[in-house]
């Protein structure tokens, strides 16, 4: 069989799995427990799976999903990333495995325009059309063009079989469950609202207090409401500016004015029920807290039913290819070894 262009939908480049020495900086260390080197790590249709095995694969994808996400994104996350993908190494190592092996017993085959393609695509999201800034990140990397070509056929022929196993055959959305998906992800899509803010302030020094004695006072109104003492009554008690009579009441915080540009904005990404720790404000600290947030709209179930039915049909797909890797699964010969 060969995959005319109809036959799939272009591949998005993913990292299977993979852990790199660019992030982590692994070197490696001497065990006292012996170490069992190139273990078998599962055999499929007869066909060993090793511990090096593993390793190349994970080495090779994370080599393109560095040069593809290279300051796309932050350390923290790339190192979330590859942790998760690599703790499933082994699992995406015997899926890619069948499927490449369902591929080539159906006859597939990828042409080269099909690859060269998928590369210049890469190209062109990733590295802006500069192919020679590509090639030399390519390097820097370790592999070779025919190896980073090598990985796009194996993922063009993935791709191919997952679009067919999970594509449109999906049975239609009901109503029914487009409300359950709609209850479960409209939250994410409320405006936040805006913060009702209260806030005290204690000057650094006064005429007739001392920076020490006011860093004393400070030191009570942090304790006090660490203890549980309400905000108003504390602010009441301490508070030195226009709004300590109200018990530190600014009010419902608009778009601007009010506050300081700071302060608003900090008030704005303070949760409801939170405060803020004590701000060295130049002559003041000052604390905000937010009440609560008011004038929170959710979107309607009409405006994010597009949203809803885009992702109950990728539900609906991702369970189809549950079904069929789990059916290659067991009709191959699927051995794992701890």
């Amino acid at each position: 069989m060969i995959f005319s262009e109809k036959s799939f939908s272009r591949p998005r480049i993913v990292a299977l799995t993979s852990i790199t020495a660019v992030f982590f900086g692994l070197v490696a260390v001497a065990c006292a427990k012996p170490v069992v080197l190139n273990a078998i790590k599962a055999v499929v249709n007869g066909e060993p799976i090793t511990q090096s095995m593993v390793d190349q694969a994970v080495q090779t994808q994370v080599r393109v999903w560095l040069m593809g996400n290279n300051g796309m994104v932050g350390r923290a996350e790339a190192e979330r990333e590859i942790r998760k993908m690599e703790e499933q190494a082994l699992d995406d190592l015997i899926d890619r495995n069948l499927i490449l092996s369902e591929f080539k017993k159906l006859g597939g085959e990828i042409k080269d325009n099909f690859v060269d393609e998928s590369v210049n695509q890469f190209i062109a999201t990733r590295f802006g059309g500069d192919r020679d800034k590509f090639l030399a990140e390519l390097n820097k990397s370790g592999m070779t063009i025919a190896s980073f070509r090598d990985v796009q056929r194996d993922q063009i022929a993935i791709q191919a079989l997952r679009s067919r196993h999970g594509g449109d055959q999906v049975i239609p959305n009901t109503p029914w469950e487009k409300k359950r998906i709609y209850n479960e992800i409209k939250g994410d899509f409320a405006s936040a609202g805006q913060p009702k803010v209260r806030m005290l302030s204690i000057p650094k020094q006064t005429p007739t207090s001392s920076e020490a004695d006011q860093k004393a006072i400070m030191e009570k109104v942090k304790s006090s409401l660490k203890s549980g003492s309400s905000f108003s009554s504390v602010a009441k008690k301490y508070s030195d500016d226009s709004f300590a009579s109200k018990g530190g009441y600014v009010g419902v915080l608009g778009k601007s004015g009010t506050l300081a540009q700071g302060l608003h904005d900090l008030a704005y990404q303070l949760p409801p029920g939170q405060m803020s720790p004590a701000l060295d404000m130049g002559s003041h600290w000052r604390i905000l807290y937010v009440e609560e947030r008011v004038g929170k709209s959710v979107p309607s179930f009409e405006e994010l039913e597009d949203k809803v039915d885009q992702k109950l049909t990728a539900e609906k797909r991702d369970k189809k290819l549950d079904v069929w890797l789990a059916k290659l699964r067991r009709d191959a010969n699927v051995r794992i070894y701890e």
